[in-house]
């Protein structure tokens, strides 16, 4: 037989219910608000792929399609055409094959970089040479905006330049596309006619580097974007600079990966400057390969050929 309960403890136990139902209503609440911001970030996330899909198919048709049309009419009119047209028609079929391996380099990584099967390679990279390599690419990319670049490499004695100060063992690929990346951008985010600074400086044996533009600045709510995947500074059909919103995020994987730190600041309309600073990886250093994109290679004096 099931006892009484008296008033007070009848009045008890609505209580506890009471509070069992608005702590269940209170989860509830807070459960579609989670849902409701994953909902929201899956959303964003979607509209920010399409977006890049979007982006990255006129990335690619856009100079494979000049480089068709371009060779299709040095095919047909080679005959007829003089030596400064061929040249003219050349130079812009090299321009967008550039454009396009650039564009490709970083697909292919960041797939690489998405499937889980990067592996480092430890190489002494002459990161001068490497540098000066990469400035060379962008040469006529640079001339074509009127861009100089400027680079300094700072040598701990200013009297002696020390030819092996800047011997580094590192990847060479990734640490060369991390600078492509950031090269590229500096050129692409200058102003008509403006000025690119890349300074390279090493103490207490780590590796600084510094690219710096005087363009449009990049504003203090997309600072802290700019590393995510798919984002840019600008984006949409009449977007003014070319690009898909990869480059960055990979740069940032990479540096992860090299064992690195990169950090960005930057003021409106005045300029951007981004930061890498990288310590050597530590292991065994590949000594039997020969890069041709700008690294040297050391070898003891037995090893030489």
């Amino acid at each position: 037989m099931m006892r009484r309960l008296t008033d007070a403890e009848f009045i008890e136990e609505l209580r506890a219910r009471f509070e069992d139902k608005e702590k269940a209503l209170t989860d509830i609440r807070m459960m579609t608000r989670k849902l409701e911001e994953v909902n929201a970030r899956l959303q964003e996330s979607e509209a920010l792929r399409s977006n890049f899909l979007s982006n990255i198919k006129n990335e690619l048709n856009n100079p494979m399609t000049s480089i068709m049309g371009l060779s299709g009419q040095l095919s047909v009119n080679a005959s007829t055409l003089d030596c400064n047209d061929i040249k003219a028609i050349a130079e812009l079929i090299h321009e967008e094959s550039f454009v396009l391996d650039f564009q490709l380099k970083n697909i292919f990584m960041a797939a690489e970089l998405e499937s889980g099967e990067t592996t480092l390679t430890h190489v002494m990279v002459d990161v001068v040479s490497l540098i000066s390599s990469i400035i060379d690419s962008f040469s006529k990319v640079a001339a074509k905006k009127n861009v100089t670049i400027n680079f300094s490499p700072v040598f701990a004695q200013a009297t002696e330049v020390n030819g092996n100060e800047f011997f580094f063992v590192t990847d060479s690929e990734k640490l060369q596309l991390i600078l492509t990346n950031l090269i590229s951008n500096a050129i692409e985010f200058s102003k008509e006619g403006g000025t690119v600074e890349i300074t390279l400086s090493r103490s207490d044996g780590m590796l600084q580097i510094v690219v710096k533009d005087y363009g449009i600045g990049i504003s203090n709510t997309s600072l802290r974007a700019i590393f995510d995947r798919f984002v840019q500074v600008d984006f949409g059909t009449m977007k003014a600079h070319r690009g898909h919103g990869l480059g960055l995020s990979i740069v940032r994987t990479l540096v992860d990966l090299i064992n690195g730190k990169i950090t960005v600041e930057s003021e409106i309309d005045k300029w951007t400057e981004f930061t890498l600073i990288l310590q050597e990886l530590e292991g065994q250093v590949e000594m039997d390969s020969f890069s041709s994109e700008g690294n040297d290679f050391l070898f003891d004096d037995e090893q030489q050929f």
